[in-house]
């Protein structure tokens, strides 16, 4: 009797602890293969520190080159929302198809793969304009 009472006040207090911990909001829920915070923190870094010697002329093209980036990455961020919802909805119907959530689920990472090239194809456009 004393090991089940001391059990149920073990469970009880796991239970509680893990009900204690916050969920994460919705789209921070989205699958992350680089650190986009600490990637545009170094790439800041690196180009303000090259900015003191950098003309005005470079400045611009800097500009430009990460607004047309940032317009690319909010397309394939849009695009990659809608099929994590997508995935949600296949995964929660009462007849589950596997082939469809496989089929999302490489639409997904061939969108992060996207994603990616386009911040590689930033990355060096920047360095083209810094070496002028």
């Amino acid at each position: 009797m004393k090991t089940i009472c001391i059990s149920i006040a073990l469970f009880f207090a796991a239970v509680m602890t893990v009900n204690a911990q916050e969920s994460l909001p919705r789209e921070d829920r989205r699958p992350v293969l680089v650190d986009d915070i600490h990637e545009k923190l170094l790439l800041n870094i690196r180009v303000n520190s090259r900015l003191a010697t950098t003309s005005e002329e470079q400045r611009e093209q800097m500009g430009k080159l990460q607004i047309e980036m940032q317009k690319g990455l909010d397309q394939l961020d849009n695009q990659l929302r809608e099929k994590q919802a997508r995935l949600e909805s296949l995964e929660m119907q009462n007849v589950v198809s596997m082939k469809a959530i496989n089929k999302n689920i490489d639409e997904q990472a061939k969108l992060l793969a996207k994603q990616m090239k386009l911040k590689a194809e930033y990355r060096q456009k920047i360095r083209a304009v810094l070496k002028e």
